[in-house]
């Protein structure tokens, strides 16, 4: 673990017993490593902004919410950067552009906020953090962030990058940057028992395979267009906590995470058919893909994906423009059915 010590301390202390961690390891059946045990020391001090970035699977969030579950107050949240975005965006609205009233609203009166998967790609989200971040600060609150990114590789394209560097460098400078970079991908060794872990990768999507799975196809009457978050959504079939949706009518059409995590809320088991071979379909929708992946991932929604290919030639496609590797982490925690298993 690498860190980048700087000072800016939250109002007050919100110091935990390291033994949590330990504790938490031990019930899930594993041990802490030097990385991880180091971290948890960071956290459990209490007393600086932290951006927990390194490889994906190495414990980062996890370490998060156990500090997060271990500090006994009310006076915390912890929230995904995308639907934080969502929610702040709203509110800005409904205050009239005033980033202060709209951050009093959400926030009101923690000590703590933590937010998962931070990262930049897009100029406007960027310009937005530049502004987001000094508010804050302002606030003397302790903000932690994870993220797979070091600072200096937010915003990578080279043509906003330097654009974004002054928020790179607030961030070095208030906050403590700590690497997470243990030896082992834990999310490789889950198990596949329930929520995302419980999904399956089946291609190509025949009708025996669908069967195998109990999986009922959409009859043309059950499609329907859903509004969840603005974006109009063809559906082909909502009902009974289940959604149906096409590739195409979700990643090809003018979505975002704000409408993925709106319906995630709404529905707590999804079928996404006819994922295509990346390589055949354009960066937008590949990342409109990485991006749905992300919230079924991060909301824990069982989820079958009915592709063209199989999962290691779809995930070796190469053509998701950002975060393939934490993509086809996520991924690989899916049961796989393909047509020779189906035909066995």
């Amino acid at each position: 673990m690498r860190r980048t010590r700087r000072t800016s301390p939250p109002r007050r202390s919100l110091l935990v017993d390291g033994a949590a961690f330990d504790t938490a390891a031990q019930d899930l059946g594993f041990t802490l490593d030097g990385s991880q045990l180091e971290t948890a020391a960071a956290l459990a001090a209490g007393d600086r902004n932290l951006y927990l970035w390194g490889p994906v699977g190495r414990g980062k969030s996890w370490l998060m919410a156990t500090y997060f579950a271990a500090l006994p107050t009310d006076r915390k949240m912890r929230v995904h950067f995308h639907e934080f975005f969502r929610d702040l965006h709203l509110g800005i609205r409904r205050h009239r552009n005033n980033l202060a009233a709209a951050l009093d609203e959400l926030l009101g009166r923690v000590d703590l906020v933590c937010f998962d998967e931070f990262h930049v790609h897009d100029p406007a989200d960027g310009k937005f953090i530049a502004r987001l971040l000094p508010a804050l600060l302002d606030r003397q609150i302790r903000v932690i962030l994870t993220s797979n990114y070091p600072p200096r590789s937010l915003m990578p394209n080279p043509l906003f990058h330097d654009d974004f560097i002054p928020s790179i460098e607030m961030i070095e400078q208030f906050f403590t940057v700590v690497t997470v970079d243990g030896p082992v991908d834990y999310r490789t060794a889950s198990g596949h028992e329930a929520g995302f872990a419980a999904g399956w990768w089946v291609s190509p999507g025949t009708q025996e395979q669908r069967d195998r799975l109990g999986l009922r196809s959409p009859t043309p009457d059950e499609r329907t267009v859903l509004a969840p978050a603005g974006h109009p959504v063809r559906a082909l079939r909502a009902a009974e906590g289940c959604l149906w949706v096409d590739f195409a009518d979700l990643c090809e059409n003018t979505t975002a995470p704000v409408d993925y995590l709106a319906l995630a809320r709404q529905f707590g088991t999804w079928v996404v058919s006819g994922v295509p071979d990346l390589r055949a379909t354009g960066r937008e929708p590949a990342q409109r893909f990485a991006n749905v992946v992300d919230v079924l991932y991060d909301c824990d929604i069982t989820t079958v994906f009915l592709a063209t290919t199989p999962l290691d030639a779809f995930a070796g496609s190469g053509r998701l423009p950002v975060d393939i590797e934490r993509i086809k982490s996520r991924l690989g925690q899916l049961g796989e059915l393909e047509f020779e298993a189906a035909e066995g």
